[in-house]
C-alpha cells in the first residue's frame, strides 16, 4: 500500500477514536469556517445519498428557510466532488432551507473524504444533534455494517449507545415503508416504531391505525403489541378467504374471537346486513 493510501484509509482505530469524541462536528465545522467558502449553484449539489431516503419535517425546514430568508447562509455546507455535482456530506437542515428560500447559490466548503468517513460523520451528527433523526441513524448504522463490516459493538462504541440500543435501532428498517417515513418526519415516534417492530406486516398496520385513531400513548402501545404477540396467527389462507368474502381490510383471529376492519362505514354496514339475512 502506498504512503499516499495510507493518508486517505485511516486506519477503524483511528477513525473510531476520532469520530466518537463528542462534538466531533462542532470542532470539525469551526475548522471549516477557516477555510475559504465557495459559492456553488443549488442546482449542482445533491442530497447525500445515504439518507436521502429521509423527509426532513416540513416545519424543520420552514424554521430553517424563514431563517435564512431573513438572515442568510453564513455557515457554509460541507461538500464532496461527485462526477460534475457535489455531494452534501454535513448541513442537510440549510440545504433544504436553501432550497426553501429559492437560495441560487450557497457557501460550500469542498472536502475529499471517502464513503466511510462520510457515513461517521453522518453517525456523530445525528448523534449529538438535539432533534436527531432515528431513521436516519439507523441507515447509517445499516451502511456502516454492510458495506464496512463494523460489528454492533463498534456502532455502540461511536453512537455512545448500548449495543440493544443500535439493534432495536436498526429494526426500525424492517417496517413497511410509509411507516419508516411517518418516523422520519415525526408523525409517529421512536418508542412506537420499537413498540410495533416484531409484529407481522398485517399487525403492525392494524397497529398503527390504531395509533393515529386512539392517541395511544407508547405504554399503551407495548401493552397493545404484548397482545398481538400472544395471539395464535392467522394463516394467509384464511386471511385471504375472510377479506374477499366479507370485503374487509385486515384480519385478527383470536383464540375465541375474530375482528374484521373496513375501509369505509359502508362497507361495514353492508357487511352486518348480509349477517342478518342469514
Amino acid at each position: 500500500m502506498s504512503k499516499k493510501s495510507e493518508v486517505l484509509s485511516p486506519s477503524l482505530k483511528e477513525l473510531i477514536r476520532k469520530f466518537s469524541k463528542n462534538d466531533v462536528i462542532e470542532e470539525m465545522e469551526k475548522e471549516y469556517q477557516s477555510v475559504a467558502a465557495k459559492k456553488i449553484p443549488l442546482s449542482l449539489i445533491d442530497d447525500t445519498s445515504f439518507i436521502r431516503r429521509v423527509d426532513l419535517p416540513k416545519e424543520t425546514i420552514e424554521r430553517m428557510s424563514k431563517g435564512i430568508s431573513e438572515k442568510g447562509l453564513w455557515n457554509p455546507l460541507l461538500v464532496r466532488p461527485s462526477g460534475s455535482h457535489y455531494e452534501l456530506v454535513l448541513g442537510r437542515k440549510r440545504y433544504y432551507g436553501a432550497k426553501a428560500a429559492h437560495l441560487n447559490e450557497v457557501p460550500c466548503v469542498i472536502a475529499e473524504v471517502s464513503d466511510e468517513e462520510t457515513l461517521l460523520m453522518l453517525l456523530a451528527d445525528t448523534r449529538d444533534q438535539r432533534e436527531g433523526n432515528v431513521v436516519e441513524m439507523a441507515l447509517v448504522y445499516q451502511e456502516l455494517s454492510e458495506r464496512f463490516s463494523y460489528s454492533q459493538a463498534t456502532l455502540a462504541n461511536l453512537a455512545h449507545q448500548s449495543r440493544s440500543q443500535v439493534t432495536n435501532t436498526m429494526r426500525i428498517l424492517r417496517l413497511p415503508d410509509h411507516v419508516v417515513r411517518e418516523i422520519s418526519e415525526g408523525s409517529l415516534s421512536y418508542g412506537h416504531a420499537k413498540a410495533i417492530a416484531s409484529l407481522s406486516e398485517q399487525e403492525i398496520e392494524e397497529v398503527v391505525r390504531l395509533i393515529h385513531e386512539e392517541n395511544l400513548s407508547v405504554r399503551q402501545t407495548e401493552e397493545l403489541a404484548k397482545q398481538y404477540s400472544r395471539l395464535p396467527s392467522v394463516s394467509p389462507d384464511q386471511a385471504t378467504l375472510l377479506k374477499n368474502t366479507y370485503h374487509c381490510s385486515n384480519v385478527i383471529i383470536k383464540k375465541n374471537a375474530v375482528t374484521l376492519t373496513f375501509n369505509q362505514e359502508e362497507e361495514k354496514e353492508a357487511f352486518i346486513a348480509s349477517l342478518l339475512k342469514k
